[in-house]
Parts: C-alpha cells; sequence; structure tokens
C-alpha cells in the first residue's frame, strides 16, 4: 500500500519538451473589473467580477499583498519541479494553493507535457471514455478545472444600519457588524489567505476590503443623519478593540472622518492580518528540511485547523495568532512508514513518561498536564489529517497496529480517537478501504475495540495493560484513582522500558 504522503504516481518513461519559464506581468489592475482566478478558462480569461475599483474613504487602508523578503523564493522553483513530475495528488494540491506569481503557470508548464502523461494524470478524475476525444489543450484545461478550488463565491456586502425610530440596540447593531464581517472572512478560500501572506496580489482579499470599505461607509452615513449617537459608537469602538480587527477598523475610521475622535494613521493589511500572516510567513521562511510537497500537504491539514478556528458563528479569537506550528503534525508528515512514525512516537514518548509517578497522576502535576495536552494534540492532529487526506486512514491504523505491539497505548489511543474523530462508524477501522464488505475486515485490528470501548471507565483496555504493560492511556487511570484511591495505580508503576 502506499505510504501516508505517498500519492500514486503515473510512470511515463517518454521525453518530456524542454520548458522555458513565462512570467508575464499579471499584476492585480486597479480598474473597475477585478479579474477573478479562474484556471480552467482555455483562452486565458478570467471571471470577471464588476466592483469597485478601490477601497474608498473613510475606509483608508494599504491592501497591497504584504511583503515577504525572503532572500530565495524556493516554493516557486519547487513549484515547478512539481508540475514538471508525476503526483497527480502534489499537482493538485499545487493548483489549489497557486503558489507562483503567474496563474499561468501551470498551463503554461503542462501544455508541454506530453500528452500521453497529461492522460494519465486526468484520468485519475475522469473515465478514459470521457478524454480520449478531448485535443491535449482541451486536457490541460479540464484537468486545471479538475485540480482548483472552486469554492469562491465572492458576495457583495448587503449589510444597513438601523433606524434609531424603530428601535435601535448598539449592541444588536456591533452584532449584525460582526456577522456580515464574518461571512465575508469565510468567503475567503484558506488557500486565498496563503496565497496573499506570500506576498501575490490576491483579488478575493482585496474583495474582502472593498466590502469593509463599504460597511464603514456605511457607518459613517448613518453617523452624520444620527450624529446623537456618536458617543454610544465612541463606547463600542473601544470594545471593539478585542475583538474582530476589521470591524474596529470600519468603526474607528468612520468616527475619525466625522471628527467625533483624533485621526490616527491608516492601519495596514499587513497589521490587521498580523493573527494570520505572521504564522503563514514562518512557515515558508523556516521550512527546515521540507520541501514544496510536503508543505502543501501540511497546508491541506492546516486548511482544515483554519476552518475550525474562523469559521465559526461566534467567539472568533481574533488575537491569537493562528496555530501553523505543529511539531506533532511535521512527525506525521515526515515519516517515511507506519513502524517508523511509530518507533518515532514510542521513543519520544518514553523520554516524556520518565520519571511519572502515583504522585503525578494523584496530584496532576505538570508532568501530567503535559502528557495530557500532549495526547489531545496528537489525537487532534491525527484526526485533522485523517479529514484532509483520507487516504491516510490505513496507514495510520497500520500505525497503531505497531504501536500496539509495542506496547505503547499512549499514542496508540490517541491515534484511535483521533481517527474515530474524523470517522465516527468504529467498524470502518477493521476496513481495508472505505466502502468495503464487512467480511474483509482484518481480524488482527480487533484489539481496537479493546481500546476505544470505554464501558466502565476503559475496563477492556485497563485489562491489556494489566496483562500486558506499556505507556498507558492516562485518562482511565486518573479517573481510577478519583473513585477508588491510591490502590487502583499501585499497579501501574513502575512503567516498563519499551
Amino acid at each position: 500500500m502506499p505510504l501516508l504522503w505517498q500519492d500514486s504516481q503515473l510512470i511515463y518513461g517518454g521525453v518530456e519538451d524542454d520548458f522555458q519559464q513565462y512570467y508575464p506581468n499579471d499584476m492585480m489592475a486597479s480598474t473597475t473589473e477585478t479579474h477573478l482566478r479562474n484556471l480552467s478558462s482555455p483562452d486565458h480569461s478570467r471571471e470577471t467580477a464588476i466592483q469597485p475599483s478601490s477601497i474608498s474613504p473613510p475606509f483608508q487602508i494599504n491592501a497591497e499583498p504584504p511583503q515577504f523578503a525572503v532572500r530565495y523564493r524556493w516554493w516557486e522553483d519547487e513549484a515547478r519541479t512539481i508540475l514538471m513530475g508525476f503526483c497527480v495528488g502534489d499537482i493538485k494540491r499545487l493548483v489549489r494553493f497557486h503558489l507562483y506569481h503567474d496563474d499561468n503557470l501551470p498551463r503554461e508548464i503542462l501544455r508541454r507535457r506530453n500528452t500521453d502523461a497529461v492522460t494519465g494524470f486526468l484520468s485519475s478524475f475522469l473515465p478514459l471514455g470521457d478524454i480520449h476525444h478531448l485535443t491535449h489543450h482541451d486536457k490541460v484545461e479540464k484537468l486545471l478545472s479538475r485540480c482548483q478550488s472552486n469554492h469562491y463565491q465572492p458576495k457583495s456586502c448587503d449589510w444597513f444600519p438601523v433606524s434609531p425610530s424603530i428601535g435601535l440596540d448598539m449592541m444588536s447593531l456591533v452584532t449584525s457588524i460582526d456577522k456580515e464581517s464574518c461571512q465575508q472572512f469565510r468567503i475567503v478560500p484558506f488557500e486565498d489567505w496563503v496565497h496573499y501572506s506570500l506576498g501575490y496580489p490576491t483579488p478575493s482579499v482585496q474583495w474582502f476590503f472593498i466590502q469593509h470599505s463599504k460597511l464603514s461607509s456605511l457607518l459613517s452615513d448613518h453617523l452624520e443623519t444620527f450624529p446623537n449617537l456618536a458617543a454610544e459608537y465612541v463606547e463600542i469602538e473601544k470594545k471593539l478593540r478585542l475583538g474582530n480587527p476589521f470591524v474596529h477598523q470600519a468603526l474607528l475610521q468612520s468616527l475619525q472622518t466625522r471628527r467625533i475622535i483624533q485621526p490616527s494613521p491608516p492601519a495596514s493589511a499587513h497589521k490587521l492580518l498580523s493573527f494570520l500572516i505572521i504564522p503563514l510567513q514562518n512557515l515558508f521562511q523556516n521550512r527546515g528540511i521540507i520541501d514544496l510537497a510536503a508543505m502543501l500537504k501540511k497546508l491541506t491539514v492546516l486548511g482544515i485547523r483554519f476552518v475550525r478556528k474562523y469559521h465559526r458563528e461566534s467567539d472568533v479569537d481574533w488575537i491569537g495568532p493562528f496555530d501553523a506550528e505543529s511539531p506533532l503534525l511535521d512527525e506525521v508528515i515526515a515519516s517515511t512508514s507506519p513502524k517508523a512514525l511509530a518507533k518515532s512516537l514510542t521513543y519520544s514518548d518514553s523520554k516524556d513518561f520518565t520519571g511519572l509517578s502515583l504522585q503525578s497522576i494523584a496530584g496532576e502535576d505538570h508532568q501530567f498536564r503535559s502528557l495530557t495536552r500532549n495526547w489531545d494534540s496528537l489525537c487532534t492532529v491525527v484526526e485533522e489529517c485523517a479529514l484532509a487526506h483520507p487516504r491516510c486512514l490505513g496507514y495510520l491504523k497500520d500505525c497503531v497496529k505497531v504501536l500496539y505491539e509495542l506496547r505503547n497505548y499512549y499514542s496508540a489511543t490517541a491515534l484511535l480517537h483521533g481517527i474515530q474523530k474524523a470517522n465516527p462508524n468504529p467498524f470502518d477501522l477493521l476496513l481495508p478501504s472505505a466502502g468495503a464488505p464487512l467480511q474483509n475486515a482484518d481480524e488482527s485490528l480487533l484489539f481496537i475495540f479493546d481500546l476505544l470501548d470505554s464501558t466502565d471507565n476503559y475496563a477492556s483496555y485497563r485489562n491489556i495493560m494489566q496483562d500486558k504493560p506499556g505507556l498507558p492511556f492516562l485518562t482511565p487511570h486518573a479517573r481510577e484513582y478519583q473513585m477508588h484511591g491510591e490502590q487502583e495505580l499501585v499497579d501501574l508503576f513502575p512503567l516498563p522500558d519499551l
């Protein structure tokens, strides 16, 4: 079976045409028509949305892409390598995140590829019968359309303030503005935020700020019409300082335009988005030994994390930075086999458990809490990986099997709980692939049910731990102590050397 991060590759021995780098000047024009990215257009044209040409007063903000001064934009060179390679999964992820200056780059390279190679790529999306009648250029366009993300649908701001004459609750007004702002934020795909963070012009982000320019204008007009609301707006501005930065900036500049508060220099988009831009830039600047193919897989997982954090209906944390760094995620991505991952986890787990004692669990000391946090983190990382890369489920199950054989129940249960969160049907854990008949179940994985069964405080797991001591799944043991006292922990120690 292919490794976790190894997509099926189409091996073709033909000679590829030489490729000459092509980078046209494709910067975002300041016209009344902003062209939205659409790689599937055969004539290189792009889907067009009529919209304001620029961000207008009172919302004064520099929405230009942030400067990302790195000596070597390594991902652009590796993007060409991926497009000349044979892994369709890598090509699909690259087109989704478009980590290159020119949107036509994939088209130019793929058109120079051998026809058989492009046909092979496209056959992973379509039946061969739907492909053979297409010209080479049509195959390229069809492939790009299948690879690119199609869920960006720009939406104009449709928020309007309520007249005080029909009963205006100021906090309800702020809530409605925040809701509109969050909807606009959710419209921009994660891959476009990545693209923008690396310094590329990104029409969807420009559109996002234009809609906040509209919000600011509406608020300014509302203040002009109802000047008696100024004091309440000032108080709301203070409350918003630790909230949605885009709504706060829209209101702040409206108050400044109406001379209600002292003007200050306009904020840059980089500053407003620093919670997202800086972590993403650091990801590329401090990449270590990771290559672009692995980075794209990591970004796909981070896309799941991004949606969970920022696509919430309420209580979005706009202050804390986006968690783009994850040593556990890096460890999973860097692994070369289930056995290698299991051994790596067991090695680090054994060090983390060194010194753990009965008193550590009884008193829930720093070491106990750290182990519990790490278990939760591994569980979450595995869930995110399983959602982002469904093909990795078999790999992860094989890793659980090795962990069980190594008696590392700590990481084994974390992986299992993460997999189960991504796919709640426990019987799927026994199947070699999704949708396989139950008679094909792998009986060697039946121990999974013993580790997952929470009946009587994971009694089945605790029986396994008693018969074959190993690194423990701590939650049941902590509960046993709370219910029955220290005598329930005596047999747990000393922990065995694995």
